[in-house]
């Protein structure tokens, strides 16, 4: 499956409702127009998955949240996407969660 793409198939963009966390707009697909906000996210703690939480901030669905299957796996692949992209660039740092509570 092809990686998705910042500013095609998603974008960030800030939050009216808290100023330190960026929402992702969806630009592409089956939920297109659909903000999501991502909450925790954490690296094997379920052996070699990905763990994370979101919520829908907004959709032109308004039977849409975070309990849909599709909607999960859709949000993985836009995760993957910036996680990727944020490590290669340098705006994304991987921790391990002992050094964080040192």
């Amino acid at each position: 499956m092809e990686l998705l793409k910042e500013n095609k198939d998603y974008e960030l963009i800030p939050l009216e409702t808290n100023s330190e966390m960026w929402g992702v707009r969806i630009t592409s697909g089956m939920f297109i127009e659909t903000v999501i906000v991502f909450g925790s996210v954490g690296f094997n703690k379920v052996k070699d998955n990905l763990t994370f939480n979101f919520e829908v901030v907004s959709s032109p669905d308004p039977d849409l949240n975070a309990e849909n299957e599709d909607l999960q796996q859709h949000c993985a692949r836009i995760l993957e996407a910036v996680v990727i992209d944020g490590v290669e660039d340098g705006t994304v740092e991987l921790k391990d969660v002992d050094a964080s509570e040192s």
